[in-house]
């Protein structure tokens, strides 16, 4: 016959033989939040609240201020009214110089490059040049006419062709850029702008002044450096004149008006 106390009651939460309920034993310790662990403990209330508020207040700036993002209307007032923009006076010689550029790239840049470097044993440069930095155009009118061979010196710290090399020879570049005054203007214009250049913008009548001293010289007719350099730089480009002798009577009236001391001075000296 089997003992009633240890026959387990269905309806019973207790074990086989236990006496007290377990669920109930440790209904305390349930009650307890699991201990904390280090790097999950929760976020503070109080900074959630503040992240939020700060988003909420940035995105409410950005939205009376940012002027929809334009770059014209950057300003401090609300819903992006447009700031007063600066006007930028336009480049007279814009055209010009765009002109110029594309005759350049497209004939000279082969021999000089398109940054004005020059190209060694081929063409000199032209960037930080004395000759096209010079005061007028003269000189670079001609040269572009009738060509150039020889030795040059570009700058005080370059000389081109300082061998003075016979084969290296810049021919005529008048019909290759079309033969005109106005694109020869441009081209030069371009290349006394570009580069760091400082030289000053040409006209077609400063092209035609130039060339007007010289318009029945040969496009084969080369210039060299020894020549070039007798030609002004600016004005009409023609070789000054060299005043005429002084007469016997302008000498002597010149004698007379110096001071005594420096007239003898000058007789003993004329007289050894």
């Amino acid at each position: 016959m089997s003992n009633p106390k240890e026959s387990p009651n269905a309806s019973s939460p207790l074990d086989r033989g236990e006496q007290h309920d377990v669920t109930e034993l440790h209904a305390a310790v349930l009650r307890e939040k699991p201990d904390p662990v280090e790097g999950f403990e929760p976020v503070n209330l109080w900074v959630v609240a503040g992240i939020a508020g700060l988003l909420f207040w940035g995105g409410s700036y950005l939205t009376q201020y940012s002027g929809r993002f334009e770059a014209n209307e950057f300003s401090e007032f609300p819903h992006g009214k447009p700031a007063p923009v600066a006007a930028v006076a336009a480049d007279p010689l814009a055209a010009v110089k765009r002109d110029g550029m594309l005759t350049y790239n497209a004939v000279c840049a082969l021999c000089h490059g398109e940054d004005g470097a020059g190209k060694a044993g081929v063409a000199p440069p032209l960037a930080a040049s004395d000759w096209v930095n010079a005061d007028g155009p003269n000189r670079l009118v001609r040269i572009v006419r009738h060509g150039l061979k020889g030795t040059v010196k570009v700058n005080k710290d370059v000389t081109w062709n300082p061998a003075n090399d016979p084969s290296i020879v810049m021919g005529s570049q008048w019909e290759a850029i079309g033969a005109s005054n106005e694109k020869l203007a441009a081209v030069l214009t371009y290349v006394r702008t570009a580069w760091g250049n400082t030289g000053a913008p040409v006209t077609a009548q400063m092209v035609a002044d130039g060339l007007a001293p010289v318009k029945d010289r040969s496009a084969d007719d080369n210039w060299t450096q020894e020549d070039l350099l007798k030609v002004p730089a600016s004005g009409s480009g023609a070789p000054a004149v060299a005043s005429a002798a002084p007469t016997p009577d302008q000498i002597k009236a010149q004698l007379l008006a110096l001071p005594d001391d420096q007239r003898q001075a000058l007789l003993k000296e004329l007289s050894k």
